[in-house]
């Protein structure tokens, strides 16, 4: 499964948790508003329990990953 670059529309990157900006105190650091795991990224790892990585190097697991979040992200970007 490839998704090619010059027919799909250009997805949308958000955070896969996004939280509101906190200035921080004493105790707590500050959180920017944009801060945590990408929608990609949060695919690829959910895409990770779907593979047969038994027959994969590291490489091949983490593009095979990340080429099924990149389909996940084009079909949601398309709708």
């Amino acid at each position: 499964m490839v998704v090619q670059p010059d027919m799909a529309k250009e997805y949308i990157n958000h955070p896969a948790y996004p939280v509101a900006p906190y200035p921080g105190d004493d105790k707590n650091p500050v959180v920017r508003s944009n801060s945590g795991m990408s929608m990609r990224d949060y695919f690829a790892g959910r895409a990770l329990a779907a593979l047969d990585i038994e027959t994969m190097n590291e490489r091949q697991i983490a593009d095979a990953a990340y080429r099924i979040a990149d389909a996940l992200m084009q079909r949601r970007s398309e709708h």
